[in-house]
This record gives C-alpha cells, structure tokens and sequence, in this order.
C-alpha cells in the first residue's frame, strides 16, 4: 500500500541497550519465524530467558526452526527459561469489556516479567508478543495501542527485549494510515517486512529494493486500471458500490452510490442510511438484511423507495459478507432499479 511506507530504525552498531520494544511487520509465517530466530537464538545458549505470547502454530514453527539449529528446547524448558504462552487466552484475560485492563496487565503480564527476571538473575529476558496483532485484526485499534501503552509503561520498571508482530496484510486501507504510524511512535525498532540481512551485500540490498520498487509499481498501476473499470461500469449501469464495517457499522459509499442516495459524503452510520428509507416497510426489510450479513449470512438482496418533491425512486441494495485479513467486511452494490421496475408492471 504506497501511502504506509515503513521507516527502517536499528540500533546503531555495537551498542546494547538496557530494553527494546521492537515490532515486526511481516508478510508471510516463514518470514517471521526468522525473526523470531534471530530474536531468540543467540541468548538462548548463553542462558537467557524467552518467553513467546503467541498462536499454537507460530510457537511450534518457532520451536521447530530452533532445535533444528542445535538449540536445546527441552533443557530450557527444564530450567523455565523458555515460557509458552497462548495468545488468545492470555489476551482473553486481560480485557475488560474488550478493552486492556491496567490491573490485569499487572497482575498476569507484569507478574510474568517479574517471576522469569527472579529466577534467572544476570541474564536477559526475551519476550515475543502477537496479542496486539488479534486486537487490530478485531478492528480494535486504540485497544491495540492501549496495549502497546501498557507494554511501554511496563518497560520502565523491567529490563527487557520485546519484539511484537503484526501480519502486513492488516494495514491494507487508507483509515489505517494514522493508527499504523502510532504504533510505530509506541516502538524504539521497526523492522519491516521482507527484512534484509545484515549478511547481505549492497548489491544484494539493492535488488531487493529494486524488486519492491518494481512490485509497488505494478500494484499501484493495476489498483488504477481497476479503478477506471469500475467508475465505467457503475456509470454504465446506474449503480455504486458501498462496504460497510460491521465493527462500527459505517457505512462507506462510492461517489456514485452516494449520488443514487442523494447524500454528500459517503460516509455514514448504518441508522443515518436507514433514516433516508422513508418508508417503514422498506426500512425494516433493509434493516433486517443487514442484521442477517452480521450474523453470519453471506449474501442479501432488498428493494427501497427514496422520495425527493414529486419523484419517487426505487433502489436496490445487495451485499455479501467477506473477509480482509481475518476480519469481517460487507460488501455491496446500490442499483437504481426504477426503469426496470416500471417496465415490469
């Protein structure tokens, strides 16, 4: 997505600082789980501790990848230096009405930090968190700063080195753009997707740049093309096109269905869309259309009246429930229908 471009921050050669809050942002599993190598693999030899809040399968690739590389997980484990812990269930017990709580954060994260520094004194604690990643693809975004808040408060009483991850793919719209650079202001390292060894040579670095560049040009050009196809289309046939966020239940219209709907802006909450159906019969039908995409049903289909002086239209709305990076959207189309209606009658 052009308009999130990533700055790359690292911590200057040959220093070590007391703490780090680094995030990850990754494009595919097994490009993680290289950083998470790197992350864990040289401290755990020398004795540190690793503690890894994250899903069934990441943890498992991870301990895959390091006992693979000669890293003696069941010793570790022994020793309580290398701590498993679910994503999800952690995170489950720290919201409180979906929202981190500062006295659960305390008592389980805060407990956590304390007890593994306790028992391995004079080594470094290595943490890996993904619970941030579930509460943005929940559509939960200051939730997810909250969090990486709690995380920065937590870090001023306790040393320690915490890498959070978060899957690209979720910073695909353009809301996303002020929350995304939020919480890269929440960390002290940014490592971008598609990360570039420090093994590698300039040469090798510039291809990659290269090969980036060139992918972002292809994208943007194709996202414009496809752009164009669709206005002529939703001129050609009277339509527009709308998706709306069953999170917040905003509605957002294309300019040509805000157009069919007589309204200046295209964004709207789902009861300021019903308030222009005016007639009750049409609203409830609308209404009850949209109840059924939010609880699971994938597809729907409803006729309305809209009224302006003496002329009355007939619009059809239909949607689809998807998906865009795990989390639900609606999306639809908005047709004028009146022509058609009245040559059938």
């Amino acid at each position: 997505m052009s308009d999130l471009q990533i700055p790359a921050i690292r911590a200057q050669a040959g220093t070590a600082p007391a703490h780090s809050h680094a995030v990850q942002f990754y494009e595919s599993d097994s490009s993680l789980i290289d950083s998470l190598f790197q992350h864990f693999a040289p401290g755990l030899p020398a004795g540190d501790t690793a503690i890894i809040i994250a899903t069934p399968d990441h943890r498992q690739a991870l301990a895959v990848e390091l006992e693979s590389r000669g890293i003696d997980l069941e010793h570790a484990r022994g020793m309580q230096r290398y701590i498993e812990w679910d994503s999800a269930e952690t995170l489950d017990k720290l919201l409180v009405e979906g929202w981190p709580d500062t006295a659960k954060f305390a008592d389980v994260i805060a407990g956590l930090v304390e007890r593994a520094q306790a028992s391995n004194p004079g080594h470094r604690l290595l943490l890996y968190g993904e619970m941030v990643a579930h509460l943005w693809a929940e559509g939960k975004q200051d939730a997810t700063l909250r969090l990486e808040e709690l995380w920065n408060g937590l870090a001023v009483r306790y040393p320690f080195y915490l890498l959070c991850g978060y899957p690209l793919d979720q910073f695909n719209r353009s809301e996303h753009s002020g929350k995304f650079f939020s919480i890269c202001g929440e960390h002290t390292h940014i490592n971008p997707a598609e990360n570039q060894s420090s093994q590698e040579s300039e040469q090798q670095r510039q291809r990659t740049v290269a090969r980036l560049q060139v992918k972002t040009h292809v994208l943007e050009n194709e996202i414009r093309l496809s752009q164009e196809r669709l206005l002529l289309l939703q001129d050609a046939a009277h339509a527009g096109t709308w998706e709306m966020d069953p999170f917040t239940e905003t509605f957002s219209f294309s300019s040509a269905a805000a157009k069919l709907l007589g309204i200046r802006s295209g964004h709207i909450l789902e009861s300021e869309f019903l308030n222009l159906i005016h007639f009750s019969a049409d609203r409830d039908s609308v209404s009850a259309g949209l109840r059924q995409l939010q609880r699971g049903r994938r597809h729907f289909a409803a006729g309305f009246r809209l009224m302006s002086l003496d002329t009355t239209r007939i619009l059809e709305i239909r949607g689809k429930t998807a998906y865009n990076a795990g989390s639900p959207i609606v999306l639809g189309v908005l047709l004028d229908v009146t022509a058609r209606v009245a040559a059938s009658s």
